[in-house]
Order: structure tokens, then C-alpha cells, then sequence
């Protein structure tokens, strides 16, 4: 038995909270990771969209043209967006027989899970989706971050870890011309949340100065947990 099977069947329910609680905090998270949203008429395709965080956020940033793709039917049950276009497919699947062109193609927390021959063909199908002057939006954990070890042992399903240098390697190896990877900490807007942001700053600092020492160089050093690349 492949074990996508088994976990992919309701992979939200063993991390989600409720919609409310979930949005609640999520959103000021988003704003945070995508602070350069393209023209509001454009058509956004969001992979592996699982119940629909990201969808609704962009939904109150006035997008009204979203797609949504997940292999969960019990996620997508849970996406609470009416206007939104949703697929139970493969996100393989669904890239290899659709016909459309997307202004944006996201993916969050969706590469990791990806072996690394899986990495290549999913991010020249995604190229293939895409309109002219459209983007990819990347965002995944970084491997150079404090702690990152947990992140990628914490989900069973986690197959590939990127730091700065090696996502902006592979996307421009896939044929993306444009690359840009940044790194960021969004964390809750609440006074717990921004104390660990405070906190990391010093740590994930250090940790950079020790790659430096070690590395030389400090371009693709940054420490900070999240990865967000933009490519087209």
C-alpha cells in the first residue's frame, strides 16, 4: 500500500483547527508571506489547497477567480467558499489535463512533500499552467531555519527539504527566468506570537553568522523559517 493513500485520505484533520480559529489566525500569517498580490482580475489557481485558508484569505483581498485543487474530499468539503472552483484531483493529474492558463499558481507546504524527481516534473507542469506574465508562488519550510529538523519530522508525509540556494537552483533549472526567494517569520498577531518573533530574531541571526563563518558568503544563508519564491 502506498502510504499517500492512507494519509492524503484526510490529511487536514490531523492538523487543522476550526475554519474560524484557523482563519483567525492565518490571515495576518498570509498577509505577512505575500505582501506583493498581482492586479485582482487575475485567475488563481491554489494547489493543494486543503480546506481553503489561503483561498478564503485572497477571496478578502479582492480576488474573485479562484481554483482550488486537493486530493481530500473531506478537505475540500471544508473550504466554505461557494464562488470558488474546486477539483478533487491529483495535483499531477489535474496540472497534465487541464487546458487552462493561471495568472498565479500557488502552492503552500506542498513541495516538501514531493520527492525530488516529483519537484522537477510538478514545477514545468506548473510553467506549463501558466499565462503570459503569470507567477508561481512557492512557499514551504527553510532547512537552514532553527529547528527545521522538526519540521521536516514532524509530518510523516515529508519527502524533500529546500533552503534559499536549492529553490532558487531548481526553479531556475525548470525553465523560470525570473526568481526571486525570500525568507520571513510570520507568526499569530498576539502577544504570544509576536514574543516568539522577537525571541527568533537573535537566534536565527546567530545561526546565520555560523553558516557564514562556515560558508563564507552570506546570499542564501538567511535563516528565517519560511521560504516564499515567486517565479515566472
Amino acid at each position: 500500500m502506498n502510504y499517500r493513500d492512507v494519509l492524503y485520505r484526510d490529511y487536514s484533520t490531523h492538523f487543522a483547527q476550526p475554519t474560524a480559529a484557523a482563519d483567525a489566525i492565518n490571515f495576518p500569517m498570509f498577509a505577512e508571506i505575500y505582501q506583493e498580490l498581482p492586479g485582482r482580475q487575475g485567475r488563481v489557481l491554489d494547489l493543494g489547497c486543503g480546506r481553503g485558508a489561503w483561498l478564503r484569505w485572497m477571496r478578502t483581498q479582492g480576488f474573485g477567480n479562484l481554483t482550488g485543487v486537493d486530493l481530500s474530499r473531506i478537505d475540500l468539503d471544508g473550504v466554505a467558499l461557494p464562488e470558488a472552483v474546486l477539483h478533487q484531483a491529483d495535483l499531477f493529474s489535474f496540472l497534465k489535463s487541464s487546458a487552462e492558463h493561471f495568472d498565479v499558481i500557488h502552492a503552500k507546504d506542498v513541495i516538501e512533500h514531493m520527492t525530488k524527481d516529483e519537484v522537477v516534473e510538478f514545477l514545468g507542469l506548473c510553467r506549463e499552467r501558466l499565462a503570459g506574465g503569470g507567477r508561481l508562488w512557492i512557499s514551504t519550510f527553510n532547512a537552514l531555519a532553527p529547528m527545521a529538523a522538526q519540521t521536516w519530522v514532524g509530518d510523516f508525509t515529508h519527502e524533500t527539504a529546500f533552503s534559499p540556494g536549492s529553490l532558487r537552483q531548481v526553479l531556475h533549472a525548470c525553465g523560470f527566468s525570473e526568481v526571486r526567494v525570500s525568507c520571513c517569520h510570520p507568526v499569530p498577531r498576539s502577544g504570544a506570537g509576536r514574543a516568539r518573533q522577537y525571541l527568533m530574531r537573535p537566534i536565527s541571526a546567530f545561526c546565520r553568522l555560523v553558516a557564514v563563518l562556515r560558508y563564507g558568503g552570506a546570499g542564501d544563508l538567511d535563516c528565517r523559517p519560511t521560504l516564499l519564491a515567486v517565479a515566472g
